[in-house]
């Protein structure tokens, strides 16, 4: 008998450089994004237990989880993220795009295309560009503005788990008021 974990059929660091090579070659365009978002959900699939994979990370938002590929500078970060039941994130953005996957767990998540008035500071029109409930392997993305307005939240009673890939180091960007059709920038990150 023998004792030890398995391999898994698809580890972090095959999806780490397929990523790397699909940003270099095609850059993150939609479709490029839907692809990634589909070798995500392999990663979710056939990577084996993910939540103790990694180094333990808290976001500045206070939100917990594990760094998978974790490079300051990098073109693209990858974590385990974890977000509490009925607790919406607010409405905000990156600067950058991201894909996430299921891992546990029911999530709410909507993204807003961005109409912004260039003579009105400040003020933004945003319009949903898709809505829905996922669970384990449901994948989605938001991508480089306009298309980067997003909230999510764990739906029922308990929290929902993430594998979540943030183009560049995942800052937020803008916070959104969307009753005043206004937005502000998010509080840096700390030092």
């Amino acid at each position: 008998m023998t004792t030890g974990s398995t391999k898994p059929a698809y580890s972090v660091e095959e999806f780490v450089a397929y990523v790397q090579e699909t940003i270099d070659s095609r850059g993150a365009v939609p479709e490029a994004l839907d692809d990634i978002g589909s070798n995500l959900r392999r990663l979710v699939m056939e990577g084996g237990d993910l939540t103790t994979q990694g180094e333990p990370a808290e976001n500045a938002t206070g939100i917990t989880g594990r760094w998978l590929h974790h490079v300051p500078g990098a073109d693209f970060q990858l974590s385990v993220t974890y977000f509490p039941a009925n607790h919406p994130t607010p409405v905000h953005s990156h600067y950058r795009w991201g894909v996430e996957c299921v891992i546990a767990g029911h999530e709410r998540f909507t993204v807003w295309e961005r109409e912004d008035d260039p003579d009105s500071p400040g003020k933004t029109k945003l319009t949903v560009f898709s809505d829905g409930v996922m669970t384990r392997g449901d994948v989605r993305a938001w991508h480089d503005p306009p298309r980067n307005v997003h909230r999510q939240w764990a739906q029922g009673d308990e929290p929902v788990c993430l594998a979540l890939l943030m183009g560049g180091d995942g800052a937020r960007q803008h916070v959104f008021d969307l009753d005043a059709g206004t937005y502000e920038e998010a509080a840096p990150r700390p030092s």
